[in-house]
């Protein structure tokens, strides 16, 4: 494969402005003039420590959770996610969240992936994945709205949610870090021809 037009020059900056344009999120607009000399303004979500999703395992089921999405204003299937607090490194943040979230620690945490993007076109996101096993109960006081369901399902259950078409998982972090958990596990086969 040949990945080298991923090391070209970067457009020039121009310029950068920042506006907070809620208690969440803060906009960055960014002045950029690429090779050929055209200049356009971009527009990005400003991203901080970045994040983690996690995912739970017991050594029979997966630990999915019920929660609601105000995007789509529905409750979405998923897994634990979060943000990296200061001064916190991504296994620490990754620990809090599932105790926060659903009242379980890990004993063992992998990485899975260092880094994943969601629409790095406009979002400066970084998230890493990891795998969650040797669980144990344990709360810590979060800061979610109501109670977060847990929704156990098993590697054979799991396929069907990577897989079936209408399947009720549908976010792309979730669905990429299942197929990441799986093919760690050797539920899932991958040959590279």
């Amino acid at each position: 494969m040949d990945f080298s037009s991923l090391n070209k020059s970067t457009p020039k900056v121009l310029s950068k402005r920042r506006h907070k344009v809620s208690k969440f999120f803060t906009v960055d607009q960014l002045d950029l003039q690429f090779s050929n000399d055209r200049v356009f303004t971009y527009e990005r979500i400003a991203g901080g420590r970045g994040a983690i999703l996690a995912v739970p395992f017991d050594g029979t089921h997966f630990y999915l959770t019920s929660e609601y999405a105000c995007g789509f204003e529905r409750y979405e299937l998923g897994f634990v996610k979060g943000k990296i607090d200061a001064g916190e490194d991504p296994i620490s943040a990754c620990n809090r969240e599932l105790e926060e979230e659903i009242g379980y620690g890990a004993g063992k945490i992998e990485l899975l992936r260092n880094e994943i993007t969601v629409a790095p076109g406009m979002l400066q996101l970084k998230m890493f994945i990891f795998l969650c096993t040797e669980l144990y109960a344990k709360r810590l006081l979060g800061d979610e709205p109501e109670p977060i369901e847990i929704i156990k399902v098993t590697p054979k259950e799991a396929m069907e949610l990577i897989f079936a078409k209408d399947s009720p998982l549908s976010e792309a972090r979730s669905i990429a870090a299942l197929c990441l958990s799986m093919k760690h596990l050797n539920f899932l086969s991958y040959n590279a021809q």
